[in-house]
């Protein structure tokens, strides 16, 4: 997963240009694809978790994939949304 995200950053960053700063429509779509897929894991994680509350391993696993989640929104409402 973060090889996923390494690589569609770096990819992200080649097609923004410097005094653009906005993103071209794909890569706000793929943005958009990552964030749905890590929301998509965690409903899982958490009924994992439910099973052994102790298990900080899957408590990791929920905040790594909800934390990413929310900084990929960053970056979508940061160089996909509107500003009009």
């Amino acid at each position: 997963m973060r090889i996923l995200a390494a690589v569609l950053l770096i990819g992200l960053a080649s097609q923004v240009g410097a005094v653009d700063k906005k993103y071209d429509e794909k890569a706000c779509n793929d943005i958009s694809e990552v964030i749905d897929f890590l929301l998509s894991l965690t409903p899982q994680m958490w009924k994992d978790l439910e099973h052994d509350p102790e298990d900080k391993e899957k408590a990791l696993e929920i905040s790594w994939a909800v934390d990413l989640a929310a900084s990929y929104t960053t970056i979508y409402q940061a160089f996909c949304t509107s500003k009009d």
